[in-house]
C-alpha cells in the first residue's frame, strides 16, 4: 500500500523546477524562514493545517494516504 501511495504522490507531484525554485529561494533568502512550501498543494495543506482542528486534519491525511483507523 505504501508503494502505491508514494508512487501516486510522485507521479502527481509538482514539477522539479517548482521544487528547485523553492530550494534556491530558501538557500538565498537573507532572512530564512523555518519552512518553505513548494507548489500549490503544499501551500494548501499548510493553510489547512493552520486552520483545521488537529483531529480533522489528521483524519484527512490518513484518508489521503489510505491508512486505516
Amino acid at each position: 500500500m505504501f508503494d502505491e501511495v508514494m508512487g501516486d504522490a510522485v507521479m502527481g507531484g509538482d514539477a522539479p523546477t517548482v521544487v528547485a525554485a523553492t530550494i534556491v529561494a530558501a538557500a538565498t533568502d537573507p532572512k530564512p524562514k523555518l519552512r518553505y512550501t513548494a507548489g500549490s498543494r503544499a501551500g494548501r495543506v499548510s493553510t489547512l493545517r493552520r486552520i483545521a482542528p488537529a483531529r480533522l486534519f489528521d483524519g484527512q491525511i490518513r484518508k489521503l494516504n489510505k491508512m486505516v483507523g
